[in-house]
């Protein structure tokens, strides 16, 4: 029987990377290819469907290798000379973490030199945006396809009724995302001030991990000083059915974010039919596409005005989500399925399976 295990570095569920590995072990198990996931940190929370990393002895045949950072899976895998499938989610650039956390700075450019090393290696590249696959080409990578990161559909998703019947009572405005500088929520605290002058009853959600570089304390310490702390919350890390809620329950997302490799929140946004309006770095561009409001410059006080307008014209809102609707096609998963798989057979690392 065919085999292609799949590695990475860490794993926890709700993470877009870890859901996408799982993804495609599942996708490559229905077509009668076995496939194991393996990864060095193992959250409990996907501890049944991980095997840890020192399990896993080599293979002549390839394996499919998820990158994003400094990872002792890489180095691993490049000093066996393992012949490797990369899927490329990015690398962020160190400079967002200079002065404010060594470690991740040095992390990050470790990570990038490490894709450069995996290169020898790497007979077949995805990349799950367009942005990263012209990154991939300036490394020498030849013809990376584009694999995006997929969502699911699903009518019957919970929600939380407490949740969802707050939020239906104010103007809610939602940013996904871990605490991270190149996130940028501190800049979504500065917009909120000046919205808070024209709107004073919007309130603001930022639902995501703090993470380790204690970004969150300094959003947490800039929404204190400008006495934001009563209408803007910091959730932390929240349950499928709460972020859903939000999803499907705020009036606006947002997005001050400057640097994405891909920003799966922006899909499931489009899913939810909840309107976008983010600042146009490549990465969300690439994933917008011609859809959502994008801006090119973060002028605060004109944003604040044109985000109250959004948030009083629910024609307005329900024209730019159905805009997103037609985007999200390409991210369903069934059709990331379609191309993954197509793509291995064309390569000749799997072949024709049951059920394809």
């Amino acid at each position: 029987m065919m085999r292609l295990d799949i590695l990475l570095e860490g794993t926890t569920r709700g993470d877009a990377i870890t859901d996408q590995a799982l993804a495609q072990r599942d996708w490559l198990r229905a077509s009668g290819v076995q496939s194991d996931l393996f990864a060095q940190h193992i959250h409990p929370s996907v501890a049944d469907d991980v095997r840890p990393f020192a399990q896993f002895r080599g293979t002549k045949r390839p394996v499919i290798y998820h990158h994003s950072i400094d990872s002792a899976v890489g180095a691993s895998l490049i000093k066996r000379a393992q012949p490797l499938i990369l899927v490329y989610h990015n690398v962020t650039p160190a400079h967002f973490f200079k002065g404010i956390d060594p470690f991740w700075e040095e992390k990050m450019v470790l990570g990038r030199a490490q894709l450069v090393a995996l290169h020898p290696h790497v007979q077949l590249a995805f990349a799950d945006s367009s942005v990263n696959a012209d990154e991939l080409r300036e490394l020498g990578f030849a013809s990376p396809i584009v694999l995006p990161i997929h969502v699911e559909m699903a009518e019957d998703i919970a929600v939380n009724p407490t949740l969802a019947q707050r939020l239906d009572g104010e103007d809610a405005i939602l940013f996904i995302g871990r605490f991270a500088p190149n996130k940028r929520q501190a800049d979504l605290v500065k917009l909120f001030y000046h919205l808070r002058r024209v709107r004073p009853t919007a309130r603001l959600y930022l639902v995501g991990d703090p993470w380790t570089v204690g970004y969150d304390r300094w959003t947490d310490n800039l929404t204190r000083e400008l006495d934001l702390h009563h209408a803007i919350t910091q959730t932390g890390k929240v349950s499928t059915t709460d972020l859903h809620t939000y999803l499907r329950h705020c009036k606006l997302y947002i997005s001050m974010s400057e640097h994405e490799g891909f920003g799966k929140p922006l899909i499931e946004s489009m899913l939810a039919g909840l309107p976008i309006m983010a600042y146009a770095e490549p990465g969300v561009s690439s994933t917008l596409g011609e859809t959502g409001i994008q801006f090119k410059e973060k002028r605060y006080a004109e944003l604040a005005e044109l985000v109250d307008l959004i948030l009083a014209d629910q024609s307005l809102r329900e024209r730019i989500a159905a805009r997103q609707r037609s985007r999200v096609t390409q991210f369903m998963a069934q059709n990331v399925r379609a191309l993954f798989l197509a793509t291995l057979r064309s390569a000749e690392i799997i072949k024709g399976a049951a059920g394809e």
